[in-house]
Formats: structure tokens, sequence, C-alpha cells
């Protein structure tokens, strides 16, 4: 089964409310096979790629669709007995220097993320992000993207996994 097939009949799922039977390569070139319902479709421009999220069971998986081998369309399900995972949100305050455009930078690289700004002084911004708890590591990278451009104010779990990451690449002689 082609990709565009796969994609056409994740779309049908979800139009019509019915449970997919997906098959896929996992991470590790495993073959996996589940029966799940399918709630949401997302694209990463980053990595240019649709996801698949899904729940089944006591378990919800997301599925790299260029990873998919097989989809089938199975038995409707009731929305009013299903509800989708609620996303754990977490939020992360930022401190920014405005140099380099790094402003503009920043508000289009987390565009995606619900947020506030505020101007403390001339070219200082304060931001806040709320994110999705699975999209840390993403986050995380982002962040140290940009370099002194911008600092982590809370919370300190993430600063500690910044400190983590700068130490590990240091030790590295990178």
């Amino acid at each position: 089964m082609c990709l565009l097939e796969c994609f056409q009949t994740v779309l049908t799922a979800l139009r019509e409310k019915r449970k997919l039977r997906v098959e896929f390569a996992g991470r590790h070139g495993c073959l996996c096979r589940w029966v799940c319902v399918p709630y949401r479709l997302e694209y990463s421009a980053k990595d240019d790629k649709f996801r698949l999220l899904t729940a089944g069971g006591a378990n919800s998986v997301t599925v790299n669709l260029g990873r998919m081998t097989r989809c089938e369309l199975l038995e409707p399900y009731s929305p009013k007995a299903y509800h989708p995972p609620q996303p754990r949100t977490e939020t992360l305050v930022l401190e920014l220097i405005d140099e380099r455009n790094a402003l503009e930078r920043v508000m289009l690289h987390f565009s995606h993320l619900e947020k506030e700004t505020v101007r403390l002084e001339n070219r200082r911004y304060r931001l806040t992000l709320r994110y999705d708890r699975e999209d840390q590591t993403e986050l995380l990278i982002r962040v140290l993207s940009f370099g002194p451009m911008l600092r982590v104010v809370a919370p300190d779990s993430f600063i500690e996994q910044i400190k983590y990451r700068l130490q590990k690449q240091t030790s590295c002689g990178l």
C-alpha cells in the first residue's frame, strides 16, 4: 500500500469516525500492528512528516505515516464512548534579547504554540509558551538553537535539562 493510499484511508477514518488497523515499521525496524481510534492528523513542517495520533486500549500511539505499510478501515466507533487523550500541557518562560531579528525568528519558530509576549525593556522580552509535554525534547532543541539570545527562566526542570545538554556537548568537545 502506498503512502497516498494510507493517507486517504486515514482521512476517511477521521471523517467517518471509524477504527483503523495499521501496520507500520517501528523505531527499531520491527513490524507493528495496531487497532486504533484515530483522533488527529498532524503535519510537522520541521520534519516534513505527517503523524497520526491514535488511541487504543490503555495506550496512545503516534504513527509516522511514512512508516505505514498497511492501513485498513474497520467498524465505526461511537464518539460518545471515545474521548481523545488530553494533552499534558507545560509552561515555559523565556527571556529574549532582540538582536539579529531574534524576536521575529522566535515568533516564527514557535508560531504553532500558544504564547504571551511582554516587552521588558528596549530590546528585552519575556515569552511564556504553552506546549504539549510530549514535545519537550523538540522544544529543548529549538530553544538551544537560539544560543545566548534566549534564556530559560522557568521551570527549573527545563533549566536542568538545558544544563545537562550543554555539559554533555562540552564533554564531547563540540
